[in-house]
């Protein structure tokens, strides 16, 4: 089949895929993605890629990541014939994030190398700095943490020469991961203080909360309670900015943790009170483990503040969550708990 047929079997197979104009604002796997607008030449073929990427940043958000990968493929062997290897580049980090996410780690782990490849062969140094942070994280997730950081340093040196405030903080924060991985926490939060100050640079609302999160954590490791608060109210804050409900939630969790520990109770209850208005269930709407926790926050508040039979309430709420969902060790907590009253 040559080349200008089978364009025209993909525009055709497109009008009937996409049918309506999709949006094309869906959210990425990976918060390190670059996400630089296309800015090739245009034409009937550019229109067929830009399509197949549209239609796989649909199926993402749509949660069919198997589909996406395919439409992402057809995207990238397109904008490949027409020689925008940039626009390849990034439909190969989708489809690497895509194939992380389903646990398919050899086909993401070629899929960021492509796009690795196609960055260099452009002399693309944003994109080599994504590529190296995006190979990073997944040799890391599967505990390759040598392979890991050595690309992390990589990408670090080459965003040094670019000066570009989002590239420097991404490849900070990754290695500040690593670093509390391996145990090295005094190093880790201060490359976690330096990725903070970049992405707010940067106004990477995202980035900063995942960053402020990770330097609360480490703070709490530390000691350093009244530094976590800092760390985890701008992660809260970033969260709010990018509209993103997890984040938001594990920065209450981090708060949470530590006023409660304090016994700090008139403060605990208003973080409180922010988890629950995010996570517990509407009419009709179905429970999940994030509700299940909030009720396990609530039974612990009541504990503290001697209102057993509200916390009973409460542990009795979160434990028939769990059994629902067949979420043994929570419901081993809830279990434990309730013994304990």
């Amino acid at each position: 089949m040559n080349h200008r047929h089978r364009l025209g079997l993909g525009l055709l197979t497109l009008a009937f895929l996409l049918g309506q104009t999709m949006s094309a604002s869906a959210a990425n796997l990976e918060e390190q993605l670059d996400l630089r607008p296309n800015n090739a030449t245009r034409g009937q073929s550019r229109d067929v890629a830009d399509g197949w990427m549209q239609l796989g940043n649909q199926q993402q958000a749509d949660g069919d990541l198997a589909a996406a990968t395919v439409a992402w493929a057809e995207a990238a062997e397109i904008y490949r014939l027409l020689g925008d290897t940039q626009s390849a580049g990034r439909a190969y980090g989708s489809m690497g994030a895509a194939f992380g996410s389903l646990g398919r780690y050899p086909e993401a782990e070629r899929a960021f190398v492509l796009r690795l490849g196609t960055a260099r062969d452009n002399d693309d140094r944003l994109g080599q700095v994504y590529g190296l942070n995006n190979l990073g994280n997944l040799y890391v997730n599967q505990g390759r943490l040598n392979e890991g950081q050595t690309h992390f340093e990589e990408a670090f040196q080459i965003a040094r020469t670019t000066g570009d405030a989002q590239a420097l903080g991404v490849s900070l924060s990754n290695l500040g991961r690593v670093a509390t991985q391996r145990g090295e926490l005094e190093a880790a939060a201060r490359l976690l203080e330096a990725a903070t100050n970049y992405r707010i640079l940067a106004s990477d609302y995202l980035g900063e909360a995942h960053s402020s999160n990770n330097l609360g954590d480490v703070y709490v490791a530390l000691g350093r309670e009244s530094n976590a608060i800092g760390a985890y109210r701008v992660a809260l804050r970033s969260g709010v900015e990018a509209g993103d409900i997890p984040l938001q939630i594990r920065a209450l969790d981090g708060l949470l943790g530590v006023y409660l520990g304090r016994g700090d109770l008139a403060i605990a209850k208003g973080y409180l009170d922010q988890r629950a208005a995010l996570t517990l269930s509407g009419a009709g709407v179905a429970a999940d483990v994030e509700t299940a926790l909030t009720y396990r926050w609530l039974g612990d508040y009541y504990l503290q503040t001697e209102q057993l039979d509200t916390a009973r309430r409460a542990f009795s709420q979160g434990l028939a969550i769990a059994r629902d969902l067949e979420e043994k060790s929570l419901e081993a907590e809830f279990v434990n708990r309730l013994l304990a009253l």
